[in-house]
């Protein structure tokens, strides 16, 4: 809507407009009805994943108007170390709102499979939305009622406590029934700038805020004992995932940081 505001101004008033395409604007349902035409008049279009970049280039856009600019994190406290928060169970940790894009009924397999292996852990989900009843009622059909807690929307304080008292952050995006997924979500790096060890869904953009297997690790979201032997192995032997967390760390800071994106913008603008 805002970028269709932009059109109608330039025509009215002949000035020049660009506009940002993330994923939710170029995938699901294939975009709305005037976004051929906005991405063929803007002067450039900025994104912020590889993946939608390439989706935007499919559409038709000249690579020279795609400007890739990573979203930027403010610098968040991380743990003081990375010993599990709990000796004898591991604290997981989801956030997103309750769709189909989020992968949140495979994550609640992943979850069945973690217990029936054996391994102590508790998983918060933060977020509510259109499925929260389908998923509580997953749950307590899967047997994950004193394993996984609900906690529904909270405010960006309480998220942060929750990424500092968690372990592992988990996220199971896929490409939904209508084409949408997620880009680069924010929750991933944030999860990383807080040093908690990333299991991202190979899905669409989440892998590229890290390097696999080096700060993180991208999984196929539907297999689930891939899932289950990593957090096994981390539950065993945490201090083995360490250098990866603490790669995580450095990682984020560099590549979402907010001053460097920030003069990336401003010179973007003062090129054109």
């Amino acid at each position: 809507m805002p970028a269709t505001a932009a059109f109608t101004i330039s025509k009215l008033e002949a000035i020049e407009f660009s506009m940002g395409a993330h994923a939710y604007d170029v995938f699901r349902d294939g975009g709305d009805w005037l976004l051929g035409i906005k991405l063929a008049e803007a002067k450039f279009v900025r994104t912020s994943s590889a993946s939608t970049e390439h989706r935007l280039s499919l559409l038709g856009v000249h690579p020279s108007k795609i400007k890739l600019v990573p979203r930027s994190i403010s610098h968040r406290p991380i743990a003081n170390d990375f010993q599990l928060r709990n000796s004898d169970t591991i604290e997981l940790l989801s956030v997103g709102r309750l769709v189909e894009k989020k992968g949140y009924f495979h994550l609640l397999n992943i979850a069945f499979l973690l217990k029936k292996a054996g391994v102590l852990f508790h998983l918060k989900i933060v977020g509510d939305g259109p499925l929260r009843r389908e998923l509580l009622v997953e749950r307590d059909r899967l047997s994950l009622v004193r394993q996984v807690t609900f906690l529904g929307g909270l405010n960006q304080k309480e998220v942060q406590e929750l990424y500092l008292g968690s372990d592992a952050f988990l996220f199971t995006g896929i490409i939904d029934s209508k084409g949408d997924r997620d880009g680069i979500p924010n929750v991933v790096p944030e999860a990383m700038a807080s040093g908690l060890l990333v299991l991202a869904s190979d899905q669409a953009g989440a892998p590229e805020a890290f390097q696999d297997k080096m700060s993180g690790f991208s999984l196929n979201p539907y297999n689930y004992p891939v899932w289950v032997s990593i957090l096994c192995e981390f539950s065993k032997c945490p201090q083995q995932f360490v250098p990866i967390r603490e790669s995580a760390h450095r990682f984020v800071r560099q590549k979402f940081d907010s001053s460097e994106n920030g003069r990336t913008l401003v010179k973007i603008f003062t090129d054109q």
